[in-house]
């Protein structure tokens, strides 16, 4: 039997569709929560969002429709990487790590969280109280799911793993962490532009930690310690 010819996805195609499935596969989700009733509407909050304005969010809902969805995501990723016969292990770096990497690595974002944090107290900037709240809103195991699991897993996934995966087959490493890291960050469009640069140098920083040992595990435990780091510090600054 032949292999099966390998059809890679198009730079600025791999882009869209990373973009697309992220905002849109959550829709029929949201949708179909609407529908069982009252509980996933309690302790709403609201939100400043930097480009929209004010916004409502619902806790329960929004992590719901993110814990149900992120499994399909995945799924319909995966199928439409191997119908394209695109190897997954090789190319979404389904690698283990030893030890020595994962502390080395752990010594490296602590580094990195020290100089955000003197940047963000150089220039005054402060993540807006209102998502502190949210993050720790009622019930706070939907949050800590969603926030410790399913966020590190599915975006890791999404940025570092797949579209990072097409964009240095044609543009090579260093422009595909470059711009797998901007799609990332801008993700986050509730934040100031002055947020986004942080996330966007920790975009820099997980993409490089994927490049350097082509390992999606290794970065989606970061990501997720990352994400820990701000719980906890949600915790004790509201």
């Amino acid at each position: 039997m032949e292999d099966q010819e390998v059809k890679n996805f198009n730079p600025l195609w791999a882009l869209a569709f990373s973009l697309l499935i992220f905002n849109f596969f959550t829709v029929p989700f949201d949708i179909l929560l609407s529908f069982v009733g009252d509980w996933v509407y309690q302790n709403p909050i609201e939100v400043e969002m930097s480009f929209v304005g004010k916004v409502i969010l619902y806790p329960v809902k929004t992590n719901l429709v993110m814990i149900l969805s992120a499994p399909l995501i995945i799924y319909f990723m995966v199928w439409r990487m191997r119908k394209r016969g695109i190897n997954l292990k090789n190319e979404l770096g389904l690698f283990l790590f030893h030890k020595s990497v994962l502390l080395r690595s752990i010594f490296a974002l602590a580094l990195l969280l020290i100089l955000e944090e003197v940047y963000m107290r150089v220039l005054q900037v402060e993540v807006p109280e209102s998502f502190l709240r949210f993050m720790l809103s009622e019930p706070i195991i939907l949050g800590i799911i969603t926030t410790l699991i399913v966020a590190p897993v599915l975006e890791e996934f999404i940025f570092r793993g797949f579209l990072f995966s097409q964009l240095k087959i044609r543009l090579g490493n260093w422009a595909a962490i470059g711009l797998s890291s901007l799609a990332w960050s801008l993700m986050h469009f509730q934040y100031e532009v002055k947020i986004l640069a942080v996330l966007f140098v920790l975009g820099l920083f997980l993409g490089f930690f994927r490049w350097k040992y082509n390992s999606l595990f290794l970065v989606i435990i970061l990501h997720a310690a990352n994400n820990l780091v701000g719980y906890v510090y949600s915790y004790y600054t509201i």
